[in-house]
């Protein structure tokens, strides 16, 4: 009877974390979007292996930028998307300030 309960509360466990991480904010939710639009052709989202640009799963959680020393904090990413780095484009004059502040908040959930 005991390990049919803590398998039950295990399964609960589990399935209470993973609908709370599928939930995005309406914030992340644009961001999302706009990665997928922008992004996900040179970076992948679900993983941190590499397409043409890094992946950017657990980006926040590395600490760093692809390049090993820049801190990720949303500044520096911000200031990434905008002005981009070869051979990332620059991105400042495709997207609004908002929805860069929204792919952001998308990238923070990755």
């Amino acid at each position: 009877m005991r390990p049919t309960l803590t398998l039950s509360l295990l399964a609960a466990t589990l399935t209470f974390a993973a609908g709370a991480h599928a939930q995005l904010s309406e914030a992340a939710t644009h961001g999302k979007a706009t990665f997928d639009a922008k992004c996900a052709l040179c970076h992948n989202a679900d993983s941190t292996d590499k397409k043409i640009g890094p992946g950017l799963k657990g980006l926040y959680a590395r600490g760093t930028l692809a390049d090993g020393t820049t801190k990720v904090t949303d500044a520096t990413v911000t200031e990434r998307i905008e002005n981009g780095k070869v051979p990332m484009p620059p991105f400042k004059d495709q997207l609004k300030p908002e929805e860069i502040k929204e792919l952001v908040e998308y990238l923070k959930t990755l």
